[in-house]
């Protein structure tokens, strides 16, 4: 389920900065609503956890999400829900133009997200943090993970791996699936860990790729990413899938770490995962 909204994300939302829709007050607002799995997770990050009165139907961590009411998702919000809610901004996808148009006619302040790489969503977290009153623990968060970001690089090996992301693909089958281009947050995890995109050189987030251009590119390392929890049968059949091809011998790794998906607060923990990969290859 995350990587289906992931690949709704990438599809529905550009890389621009967001539009600010006020200035922040010295307080921050003391309602929030997050219908963003990643904006959520920041807010939880950030010590706010107590303001957030409703999140989105797909958003799993923290575990303490699970006691908050759910208000639909990027194509069902629940706008009746929300205004029960009575929150005093609510965070949306900047591609929700429907809700957002609905929300600001009650006179409800939101908060636009727009899905991006490593550096517009660590600039979006600063952007967050003055909105919601929690500037300095914001930047806080965002010098921690530059400050694993630099101890991953110093690591990274001398010879930089191909590394094929692979995201929705069904086990048993090779001809359908998602990887990334130069401007998905992985494409920036793998470059700081020390490997390469395998398909870095095109501008976009995601693409799905033929098998045959996978083939002709010669990945060293293929990752795949699976939505938790991991079923030890399909791992091993996708792994299976992978070997046929003769690809990237005994470098096939199938991860179910949701922070592998959703890009946020846990950039650090993806960094050093990946590098742990990259640093496999011998």
């Amino acid at each position: 389920m995350i990587a289906f909204l992931f690949l709704i994300l990438l599809a529905a939302c550009s890389p621009a900065k967001p539009k600010q829709e006020s200035l922040a007050t010295p307080a921050g607002p003391r309602r929030i609503i997050s219908v963003v799995p990643s904006v959520t997770e920041t807010l939880f990050a950030l010590g706010l956890g107590d303001k957030i009165v409703g999140v989105g139907d797909y958003d799993s961590f923290p575990p303490e999400v699970q006691t908050r009411p759910r208000i639909g998702g990027l194509i069902n919000p629940n706008i009746e829900k929300i205004i029960e809610l009575h929150p005093d901004l609510v965070i949306t996808y900047g591609s929700q133009d429907v809700l957002s148009e609905r929300l600001r006619s009650l006179g409800i302040q939101i908060f636009p997200f727009r899905h991006g790489n490593v550096e517009q969503t660590l600039r979006f977290t600063l952007d967050l943090g003055r909105r919601v009153g929690a500037e300095d623990r914001a930047q806080r968060l965002v010098d921690d993970i530059q400050e694993v970001f630099t101890d991953v690089r110093a690591h990274a090996p001398p010879i930089r791996p191909k590394v094929l992301l692979v995201h929705d693909r069904g086990a048993g089958t090779l001809g359908s699936f998602y990887s990334v281009g130069s401007r998905a947050f992985q494409h920036d995890l793998i470059e700081i860990a020390g490997g390469r995109n395998l398909f870095g050189d095109v501008d976009t987030e995601t693409l799905q790729p033929s098998l045959e251009e996978v083939i002709s590119r010669k990945p060293d390392i293929i990752l795949e990413t699976l939505s938790p929890p991991l079923d030890g049968k399909q791992v091993a059949q996708r792994r299976k899938d992978w070997e046929s091809l003769g690809l990237a011998k005994d470098h096939i790794y199938i991860e179910g770490e949701p922070y592998l998906l959703v890009p946020g607060p846990r950039f650090g923990l993806a960094a050093r995962r990946i590098s742990e990969i990259v640093r496999g290859i011998r």
